[in-house]
């Protein structure tokens, strides 16, 4: 009797167009344990089809584009046969969150979900699909994509779910909304939120959902540990984030006001939409002992080969919410310590012996003072918080590590 075919389709924002989902090209390279892997590229525009990564494994592409305000208005008809719907708006009027803006991001989400599902199957039309996994990166509609295909395929799929943060946690969305989180909870089997506080927040928000949820730990590729050579004047300051409001970049900003006595070279790497508002706010709050390098966007391969040349003494992250940030992650992997805001799966990465965490709603003083406690380390103690956080990196976010193990589990499931 022939072995039965190990088969899996991903469904990804974009990737491996454009530059969103970066983590995904260090996961990637284990779809290979599976004889047919097809990555949905869901939701690609005109910028993000100019570029192309390549791939590690021999996964085939789905391209699914993205579609005009105006088409996904007018494709939410579709929708109305949907019994999902009706079940949701019956959910927002029992529990008193009805409103006009909330019915239209329902709307947006199934009307973006069935197109998006009829692409794929349209363009695994002619293929076996006989116990497909189907894997969702996001938690967010995409796996909705996932039970409309389900449902049309038939019973024998299973649905995995990751969950990071703005599709796990419904206070980072507009409207502190996230539609369909019931019927998912309800209908897909797994859901892996990348920290053990994601883990908790959906079983305790869903205490009825028949998901198995439990966490998995992303990860990032070792580029070998960073060797600290120079000293700490200047001292060379790293943040790595999208400019966004979450992301407190002032706060940053704020904190360096404060350490007029230590000469300071600060790069952040990222860019966003409040980048024109911090580049001016940096220019008028810090002092000429602080320079300041904006670098933007930058491939992670660039990223990593510029963590790996410069002696950055301690990398910041001060968010107001997070899932697990594997920013952190790659800072650790080569050594560097961390100083980071106590929110989220945060306090799962960053520990006293190798980091420091701090209030969510630190000032920008007690900020400044974690900065100056590293600053003041002993260059023993120094080198020994760089080794510890290698070390904690090796045994819990080494992607080589938990992504075979993940990918493993995940065709076991078959």
């Amino acid at each position: 009797m022939a072995l039965k075919s190990k088969k899996i389709l991903i469904l990804a924002n974009e990737f491996p167009y454009g530059c969103h989902e970066q983590y995904m090209e260090s996961e990637e390279k284990y779809y290979s344990r599976f004889d047919r892997a097809w990555i949905a590229a869901l939701g690609i525009n005109k910028t993000a089809a100019e570029s192309r990564r390549d791939l590690q494994s021999k996964a085939e592409v789905i391209p699914v584009w993205y579609q005009s305000r105006h088409f996904y208005r007018i494709n939410c008809f579709t929708a109305l046969a949907d019994r999902n719907l009706y079940q949701e708006l019956f959910e927002l009027i029992r529990t008193h969150r009805f409103t006009k803006q909330r019915v239209m991001d329902l709307l947006y989400y199934l009307s973006k979900a069935h197109y998006e599902a009829r692409v794929i199957d349209k363009a695994l039309k002619n293929e076996d699909k006989q116990d497909l996994l189907i894997y969702s990166y996001r938690f967010e509609y995409q796996p909705y994509v996932a039970l409309l295909l389900k449902r049309k395929w038939g019973n024998t799929h299973k649905i995995v779910c990751r969950a990071h943060g703005y599709d796990l946690y419904e206070e980072r969305n507009m409207n502190n909304y996230l539609p369909m989180r019931s019927t998912l909870l309800r209908e897909v089997d797994y859901v892996f939120p990348c920290s053990k506080y994601g883990a908790e927040y959906i079983k305790n928000k869903y205490p009825t959902g028949k998901a198995q949820v439990d966490a998995r730990y992303l990860g990032t590729s070792d580029h070998g540990e960073k060797v600290f050579s120079s000293g700490k004047e200047p001292l060379l300051i790293l943040s790595c984030s999208n400019v966004l409001k979450v992301k407190r970049i002032d706060k940053i900003i704020d904190a360096l006001s404060f350490l007029k006595d230590i000469p300071i070279e600060w790069t952040h790497f990222g860019d966003g939409a409040l980048m024109d508002e911090i580049r001016q706010y940096a220019e008028d709050k810090l002092g000429s002992n602080v320079k300041v390098s904006f670098a933007g966007n930058i491939a992670n391969t660039e990223l990593m080969n510029t963590y790996a040349a410069k002696d950055f003494y301690m990398f910041l992250n001060v968010s107001s919410s997070e899932g697990l940030p594997v920013s952190v992650m790659e800072a650790m992997s080569f050594g560097i310590p961390c100083i980071a805001t106590d929110v989220g799966g945060t306090g799962e990465i960053v520990k006293n012996d190798h980091g420091t965490l701090i209030s969510k709603d630190a000032a920008a003083g007690e900020i400044a003072e974690a900065i100056r406690a590293v600053y003041a380390m002993k260059a023993e103690d120094y080198q020994t918080l760089r080794h510890h956080a290698r070390r904690f990196w090796e045994s819990h976010f080494n992607a080589d590590k938990n992504y075979h193990d993940f990918f493993e589990e995940l065709a076991a499931l078959q």
